[in-house]
């Protein structure tokens, strides 16, 4: 078994040939992914999209009804947010590959599917989707007295005291916010602040390396629980 991901992603299939877009249901469920539909037309894609939340989406480009799966990439790209999307096809030619290109997708394989490229180009096309977000996306934190608007990208941990968390910054500032670790780390995603112990919640994007009991940032060491040694290396 080829197994990329431990963790798994949430898939939307656009694919109008049942064999095919069973197939590849079964290879990525078996690969720990979860599909959360198959649809055969434009119509069907969007209303999967907008009911199931996926993480990423699968596109063949002919499908039936009179819009095509390149219809379907443009629309994805509109949507904020959006999400990462790759082309399964065998139209290869260069009229279509203009096309496919306009949109600007993640990837594009061509028919029959090897699935070891298939995992691979799904786990990094998932990477780089939320660095970019990372990069331009920015928060709002109220510390009682003012609202910030913080840059992600700049947020590099976060450390729980009684009824205050504490946010560490890149610029070796904090701020300090009467809220609770579990609600920060659902407010912001759990994409972009990984939970080491109870007490800590670190970027995986500022992790430089890891052991068992510390993950580092450069220079500085938060601590690992060992209820949460296993969830921290799958993740990383």
């Amino acid at each position: 078994m080829d197994n990329f991901s431990t963790t798994g992603y949430r898939i939307l299939i656009l694919e109008d040939e049942f064999i095919i877009a069973e197939t590849l249901t079964r290879q990525l469920e078996r690969n720990h992914h979860v599909v959360v539909g198959q649809a055969i037309s434009y119509a069907e894609a969007v209303s999967l999209f907008h009911d199931q939340q996926p993480d990423l989406a699968l596109l063949d480009i002919r499908v039936s009804g009179n819009k095509t799966g390149i219809d379907f990439a443009h629309y994805l790209r509109a949507q904020e947010p959006g999400i990462p999307f790759i082309f399964l096809t065998s139209q290869v030619d260069a009229g279509y590959l203009d096309r496919v290109k306009q949109t600007m997708p993640s990837g594009c394989l061509s028919k029959p599917i090897q699935l070891k490229s298939l995992l691979a180009t799904i786990e990094v096309a998932i990477f780089n989707h939320l660095s970019q977000r990372a990069v331009c996306e920015v928060v709002t934190l109220r510390d009682g007295r003012a609202t910030h608007r913080v840059p992600l990208n700049t947020i590099e941990y976060v450390e729980a005291d009684h009824v205050y968390v504490k946010v560490h910054l890149s610029d070796n500032s904090n701020l300090v916010l009467r809220n609770t670790l579990s609600d920060l780390v659902s407010q912001l995603g759990q994409e972009n602040l990984l939970q080491t112990h109870r007490s800590y919640a670190v970027n995986p994007q500022k992790i430089t390396r890891y052991d068992r009991d510390f993950v580092y940032l450069r220079e500085k060491q938060v601590p690992v629980s060992r209820g949460r040694r296993a969830s921290v290396e799958n993740r990383l």
